[in-house]
């Protein structure tokens, strides 16, 4: 009287688990490759004081994407069009600024200094980030450096 093998009853329900994770973990995977191709936005914002607001908010590009794809298909025709005819006569040089900024090296692009603020705009790696220090807050924004030029393709 041979007894089966106690795993080999237990290797369908192996393989549903296994079947059942990949399915689960495939759109997650997909996401997060998604998201580290695009980019993420992020904003910062810390006021002094204990009332102070301190916001961090980040934002995949690609979320950005999507709304900039929708933006045109949702917004009224005469609204898209008062828009395109106001981008209308920069854009070209808008363009060109794009490519160029996209393509340049990392480093300040732009820094002011006043007594009461410092404001700097730097591009790092595929990035660009502005900081402002100022007795009101200090903010911090980074943007993938493609985000501009696809905003203009929609245009």
């Amino acid at each position: 009287m041979d007894n089966p093998k106690p795993h080999a009853r237990r290797r369908p329900f192996t393989r549903y688990v296994a079947f059942a994770l990949l399915v689960f973990l495939m759109p997650i995977f997909a996401f997060a490759t998604a998201v580290a191709a695009t980019g993420t936005v992020t904003v910062r914002v810390q006021e002094p004081g204990v009332d102070g607001t301190n916001l961090y908010l980040p934002v995949p590009a690609m979320l950005i994407d999507l709304a900039v794809f929708a933006a045109p298909r949702l917004m009224p025709e005469d609204a898209l069009a008062e828009a395109r005819a106001e981008i209308a006569p920069f854009r070209e040089g808008l363009e060109a600024l794009a490519e160029e900024l996209e393509s340049c090296p990392d480093g300040v692009l732009v820094e002011v200094k006043s007594p009461t603020e410092h404001v700097r705009v730097t591009k790092n790696w595929r990035s660009f980030e502005v900081e402002v220090d100022s007795d009101d807050a200090d903010v911090r924004v980074s943007v993938p450096a493609r985000l501009a030029s696809r905003l203009l393709d929609v245009l």
